[in-house]
This record gives C-alpha cells, sequence and structure tokens, in this order.
C-alpha cells in the first residue's frame, strides 16, 4: 500500500470506544458524590466507627473491691514478649472489629472480635459492666444487687458498655466436633498444635433457654493465683488491682493472653483466647494471670 492511499488522522481525531470511557468516566463522578452525600464512603465510615469504639466513658469509682454494675478493665497482669518490648504497657481487653464489617455497620455487634490492645484512657471498646447472671436474663437490676460486691467463685457476665438496649455479652463454646472453634474469629491460635477456644460477643437476646447461645456459656468467676490459698479464699470479696485468674465456667479454662501480634483497624494488637496454661508446679503462668481495675491510675 502506497502512503498515499493510507489513512490519516489529524490530531484531535477521536479513537477507539472514547464516548463509552466518558460515560463510564461520568458515572463513576455521580457514584462518588451519591455515596459521598450519602455518607456511604468507607473513608467516612471508617472515621464513623473510631468515634464509636473510642468514645470515652466513666468507670467505677477506684475501690479496693469490684461492685457489680460497675464499669472495670481487665488487663494482663504481665505481659513477657521480648520482641515487642514498647507494648508491655497499658494493655487491655478490646473489642475490634474487622475490615469485612466496616462496610456493614460501624457499631459494636455479635461479629466483632476481642484482642489485647494499648489504651491510656477507658472507651467503649475496652471497658465492661460486671453483671450478675440473674441480672442479664431478666434485665431487671435491683439496688440490692447492683451494691453487692463480687467474690472469689461467684458467677458474673462480662457485658459491654455499647448500648443498653441491646447488650452484648462475653462468651465462649465447646469446639465442635472436629476440634475446631464454633466461634468464627479472623485469627486462632494452638497450643500443643490445638486450636484454642475463642471469645466472642452474644446479643443478651439470642442467649438463653431455647436460644441460640446457652447462658451458661456466659458465665465465669475468678480464682486466687495460689492454688493452696482458692479453698479458703473462696467467697471472700474480690480485690482491685491484684493479679486473679478468671476462669470460665462451662469450658473450666481460663483467660488466656496470647504473645501473639496481629494487625487489626487500630493497630498491632495481641490475640486473647481461652486455654490453661500451668507449670510444672500446677501453677498458672503468665497467660492466665489478669488484673480487673475499677479506676485504675496510671503512672
Amino acid at each position: 500500500m502506497s502512503l498515499v492511499t493510507r489513512s490519516r488522522y489529524r490530531p484531535i481525531t477521536r479513537l477507539g470506544n472514547w464516548f463509552e470511557d466518558i460515560c463510564l468516566e461520568e458515572d463513576k463522578i455521580k457514584q462518588f458524590t451519591q455515596k459521598r452525600d450519602n455518607g456511604e464512603l468507607l473513608v467516612e465510615k471508617t472515621r464513623k466507627l473510631f468515634q464509636n469504639f473510642h468514645k470515652e466513658i466513666n468507670m467505677e469509682a477506684p475501690g479496693e473491691t469490684i461492685s457489680f454494675g460497675g464499669i472495670v478493665q481487665l488487663m494482663p497482669a504481665q505481659m513477657r514478649l521480648c520482641q515487642y518490648p514498647a507494648y508491655d504497657k497499658h494493655l487491655t481487653l478490646s473489642v475490634v472489629i474487622n475490615e469485612r464489617v466496616v462496610r456493614r455497620s460501624q457499631k459494636m455487634n455479635e461479629e466483632c472480635e476481642l484482642t489485647i490492645a494499648p489504651s491510656l484512657k477507658p472507651c467503649i471498646r475496652n471497658s465492661f459492666r460486671i453483671m450478675a447472671p440473674n441480672e442479664a436474663e431478666d434485665g431487671n437490676e435491683s439496688k440490692h444487687e447492683s451494691e453487692m460486691v463480687l467474690k472469689y467463685g461467684q458467677p458474673f457476665r462480662l457485658q459491654c458498655v455499647n448500648d443498653p438496649e441491646n447488650p452484648l455479652l462475653l462468651y465462649t463454646a465447646q469446639k465442635s466436633w472436629d476440634l475446631t472453634s464454633v466461634i468464627a474469629n479472623s485469627f486462632e491460635s494452638r497450643k500443643f498444635g490445638e486450636i484454642n477456644l475463642t471469645l466472642g460477643l452474644c446479643s443478651k437476646k439470642n442467649c438463653g433457654p431455647g436460644k441460640q447461645i446457652p447462658a451458661a456459656y456466659t458465665n465465669w468467676y475468678c480464682q486466687h493465683i495460689d492454688p493452696h490459698l482458692r479453698f479458703e479464699t473462696n467467697g471472700t470479696p474480690l480485690p482491685s488491682n491484684e493479679p486473679l485468674v478468671i476462669t470460665h465456667m462451662a469450658t473450666n479454662r481460663n483467660l488466656a493472653a496470647e504473645n501473639v501480634m496481629i494487625q487489626t483497624l487500630f493497630g498491632p494488637e495481641f490475640l486473647v483466647s481461652v486455654q490453661n496454661y500451668k507449670n510444672i508446679f500446677k501453677r498458672e503462668t503468665w497467660q492466665n494471670l489478669w488484673i480487673i481495675s475499677n479506676g485504675h491510675q496510671f503512672k
């Protein structure tokens, strides 16, 4: 073919599916504007999520004992993490939401998970209310029960302080037939190759007789750190800001802090599980030692 018969185009000539490309770009801009006006952008959902989870609250007045109805924090007594010395400060049991749930909800719900996160101030995600089992079932809190002091060996429930109309309770459950956890979790920890029990959140309306989760799965109790003193301390008032062991009544396993770091929306945090860790003397190791703090003042 000669150069004379070859097709030539001017520089302003548009080639290809130029009209379709313009329509697609205009449609993207229109969708973006609509989501921005309706508050459906991921950046706005994330901002709302941080505002809901980091809302500061007032804890129970500092005292020597723990009372029912008071707002407390659960902190590991010590974290032996040689590789992460900077995180050995102000760690508390906290609620975290994964990336899949952020697009659907920015509030605390049953799909949230539990971790151990650094925190300087008490807020919605790292504070819990001590509840008696009958209060969580009936929904009626009498004045006498609210003034009761929590004691060693006495069952109690940990309730999130997000929504008083539909509270969430901490629970764990037995494994399924294939030794996997029945509670969905993004991460898992193991002991001698076996998956540990995981923590979860359940709504009060889904917990109880004839419901999805038995009420016994939400009951916990505290033990003295010294096994030789547990019999004589059973029934005595529980001291605040002192190391103790938190045990799940249905599984007889202890709340455990794992030295496994994970990446969450709130930054690097540590796993928490329900597993027994003991030394050769049958005493709980540092993973099972916790502190229930009511207004603990950090130094």
